[in-house]
């Protein structure tokens, strides 16, 4: 239920023509990262005991002369509504429609050695030319026996392991016989 309510309000800012997304991104991402990263303010802005307008005073207010005018007025009326807890599930939706927007995705890349720089430009390039997107690739050290690549937002899953070699002529050795 709460992500379809922050997809109404990810919805409202879309639609607004005169505001930066990016701006209104990195605004929203400073408060939801207050919000995650502090299990105080998160319980704070779920307590049913504190007013709104309170929750609104103490997480909005001191910053509301840095917010564009109408990010403020959103804010206001999600903490009218007590929504304000919604605002980290807001910010990931509006990062993943500003990706979308620009065509411009992230991923990983999972193996169990670290990566050459060039080797990963070589994948954000095979990959590039593949989906028609600008894709920037984040090289992670796992104890995965092989390699994976994921671009979740796009939908891109390669995955490469000895196991997955052996299963796959295992199987065709077995429809040759």
């Amino acid at each position: 239920m709460n992500s379809l309510i922050a997809k109404k309000y990810a919805k409202a800012l879309l639609e607004l023509k005169d505001i930066s997304l990016e701006e209104t991104l990195e605004q929203l991402n400073a408060i939801s990262q207050t919000i995650s990263s502090n299990s105080e303010v998160e319980e704070f802005l779920n307590s049913p005991i504190v007013k709104s307008d309170k929750k609104y005073e103490a997480l909005i207010t001191p910053i509301a002369d840095k917010l564009d005018k109408k990010v403020s007025a959103l804010l206001e009326l999600m903490a009218q509504k007590d929504r304000l807890s919604l605002i980290p599930e807001l910010t990931e939706l509006l990062s993943k429609e500003i990706m979308i927007k620009n065509n411009n995705f992230t991923g990983t890349i999972e193996s169990n050695e670290e990566l050459d720089s060039t080797l990963v430009e070589k994948l954000e390039k095979k990959l590039e030319s593949y989906s028609g997107a600008e894709i920037k690739l984040e090289s992670h050290k796992s104890d995965l026996d092989g390699i994976k690549v994921e671009v979740s937002d796009l939908g891109l899953e390669l995955n490469f392991s000895k196991q997955s070699v052996k299963n796959a002529l295992l199987e065709h050795i077995q429809k040759a016989l």
